[in-house]
């Protein structure tokens, strides 16, 4: 018995050695398209997570506001507590203790990494002017007096 063995060329105008160049082409095509939904999928969390950390700054940024709103111009302009009535002058040293308060905590969360250093720039630039003001300056110093194992975030920024 003999076996024959015929080895074809195969023909320009068949499309059998098309197929396997389709499959090459539709892979490179998903890969391709694999690696672009990876990207998007990246650069969306970054937004997501910049949006969410912008909102975050706003809310603090929002309770510094409510909490300016009691403390009266002259106490801005370098007035003293002395200078104001005694409910005034208590309703105002409240707030600024309430302003010490988040003060320590942006410090704590930058430190955390949960605020952006161009946001933690000018807040504390803000936070060192403002406990050079009188008020500020006497209500600090009660604070760190009565308060000498806390606000370690913002006693480092004074350091």
């Amino acid at each position: 018995m003999t076996v024959v063995l015929l080895w074809a060329e195969p023909d320009p105008g068949d499309n059998c050695g098309m197929g396997s160049e389709i499959v090459q082409i539709i892979q490179t095509v998903a890969s391709l398209a694999t690696v672009v939904a990876v990207i998007l999928t990246w650069q969306q969390l970054r937004l997501v997570r910049k949006q969410a950390t912008t909102t975050f700054e706003d809310r603090l940024t929002e309770q510094y506001r409510r909490i300016m709103e009691d403390i009266p111009t002259d106490i801005w302009l370098g007035s003293e507590l002395k200078a104001l009535g005694e409910v005034q002058r208590d309703r105002c040293r409240d707030a600024i203790y309430r302003y010490i308060d988040l003060s320590n905590e942006e410090a704590l969360l930058f430190g955390m990494k949960r605020i952006t250093d161009d946001a933690w720039t000018e807040w504390r630039k803000g936070i060192q002017t403002n406990l050079k003001l009188p008020a500020f300056a006497e209500v600090w110093a009660q604070v760190k007096k009565k308060n000498a194992g806390g606000f370690e975030e913002l006693r480092a920024l004074g350091e």
